[in-house]
């Protein structure tokens, strides 16, 4: 057996044993893991590399490395990422359920807008009902959306479909109590805490393409960002 894999399925096993399983705690450092497998760092970040792009680790620049949650699902709030990239990434198993695709009514706190078009979708992550994602896209860039469409990714629609590039967002975090929806979507109580994103998207000529309201599980939400103190 080669090195890495070794050295792969060793951490693999104790990440399942839950060894890493409290208070973000850190794995080893790539320097301890060349000392305890005598090898070459090369080797030692081929492994963790795999551990990675397999969902089970997230390598923090300049911190280390952390295990993820399985059964959570890890939100980056400092990137701009589709849900479907985002699971794809993380290898969970998804479904998506288009709940509905209208011309409805706008929420107070998108502003004042001429239209759009709302497309509401029930996320489940490992066959848990997991995130509602509540898309307004303005009917001024995009005037249709199929139902194929949004059940995969907007995303791809826009920039491959659609030949629109987006360039930012802007997003806002809030923990909020569980609407009507909320609980009966998501399966949970009254009293269960939502994690509310609410973002606007935009597009390299300056233009807002959507407005985004994900309501998250709190239980079942997890955001890892790297942060770094100014002198």
């Amino acid at each position: 057996m080669e090195k890495y894999r070794q050295i792969y399925n060793d951490i693999l096993e104790r990440l399942r044993n839950g060894e890493f399983d409290h208070d973000n705690k850190l794995l080893p450092s790539d320097q301890q893991l060349v000392m305890k497998y005598k090898t070459s760092r090369e080797t030692v970040r081929k492994a963790m590399k795999l551990l990675a792009d397999e969902g089970y680790v997230q390598r923090l620049r300049g911190k280390g490395t952390i295990a993820i949650e399985r059964r959570q699902f890890l939100f980056p709030v400092a990137e701009i990422k589709s849900y479907q990239e985002l699971v794809d990434e993380a290898h969970l198993k998804s479904k998506t359920t288009v709940l509905s695709i209208s011309q409805s009514a706008v929420p107070e706190w998108l502003g004042p807008v001429n239209g759009t078009l709302t497309v509401v979708r029930l996320r489940e992550v490992e066959n848990e009902p997991d995130v509602i994602d509540y898309d307004y896209i303005l009917c001024d860039v995009v005037d249709e959306i199929p139902i194929h469409v949004a059940q995969n990714s907007l995303f791809a629609y826009f920039e491959q479909e659609l030949g629109l590039t987006i360039d930012y967002a802007i997003k806002k975090v809030t923990v909020e109590q569980a609407t009507i929806d909320d609980q009966r979507h998501l399966k949970i109580s009254a009293h269960t805490p939502i994690v509310v994103v609410r973002s606007r998207t935009y597009l390299a000529d300056s233009r807002i393409l959507s407005y985004t309201e994900s309501r998250h599980r709190a239980d079942r939400f997890s955001s890892v960002e790297f942060a770094r103190r100014v002198h």
